[in-house]
């Protein structure tokens, strides 16, 4: 039994500590981690139904240390406790948990009565997600979001692959690497219509720029992505 959570700054750790010992008592003990492989460890060794983690934290992240440990013990419940609100959390850690699992997905400036409601919630079983990660996660549902392969090359492109880069990575022709480019470029509300060299802006950029205001991608991810994409070229 009990609570793991996970940050690396000790001030984050009390306070989340002192605010789980006040609301949920028959929870505890609160087992601490200052990273994300020791949050690992602690929840193989005490199995406990929930778990929060940071997500930028040393030795391992927030994400990878959830990804490790639903892969270990797939109905612990994993809540989310961070400054950031960009997509691409959402997105993975709407991709790691198993449908039937809980997850939460909290930010640090929720408030108290917020994180506890969060808990609760993942303790029962069922998901809370912030007020504003909930206008993400419809975003990304609704017809202007992202497919699976349109976010696909996006990554690739901000990596710094070429259409036949991509394509042979991905085993499918340039054509159809183009044909994603343009339905990514069109839900960015980039202009593709008419597209030709003099144009004033490089597609490839605006759509990486709009990216990263839109929290799609974010700089935090790119060297992962690049030791991934690139480990066999």
């Amino acid at each position: 039994m009990g609570i793991v959570i996970a940050d690396d700054q000790e001030r984050e750790r009390v306070w989340l500590r002192d605010l789980l010992v006040r609301n949920l008592s028959d929870m505890t003990p609160v087992y601490e981690a200052e990273n994300g492989q020791q949050a690992i460890d602690l929840t193989v060794q005490h199995k406990p139904p929930v778990v929060f983690l940071d997500i930028e934290m040393p030795v391992l992240s927030g994400i990878k240390a959830a990804a490790a440990i639903l892969q270990a013990l797939p109905q612990t419940g994993i809540i989310i406790i961070t400054n950031h609100s960009d997509e691409i959390f959402v997105r993975k850690l709407w991709k790691l948990v198993p449908p039937d699992g809980a997850f939460g997905y909290v930010l640090k400036d929720s408030t108290d009565q917020q994180v506890v409601d969060a808990a609760r919630a993942v303790l029962q079983g069922d998901c809370w997600v912030h007020p504003r990660i909930q206008r993400i996660i419809r975003r990304s549902e609704s017809a202007t979001g992202l497919t699976d392969a349109e976010f696909e090359v996006l990554v690739y492109i901000a990596v710094g692959f070429t259409d036949k880069g991509i394509a042979k990575r991905l085993y499918i022709t340039e054509k159809a690497v183009q044909a994603r480019l343009k339905c990514l470029y069109t839900k960015l509300g980039i202009p593709v219509k008419g597209a030709a060299e003099d144009d004033d802006f490089n597609h490839r950029c605006r759509a990486l720029n709009l990216s990263f205001r839109r929290g799609l991608i974010n700089r935090s991810e790119l060297e992962d992505w690049e030791e991934q994409l690139t480990m066999c070229v």
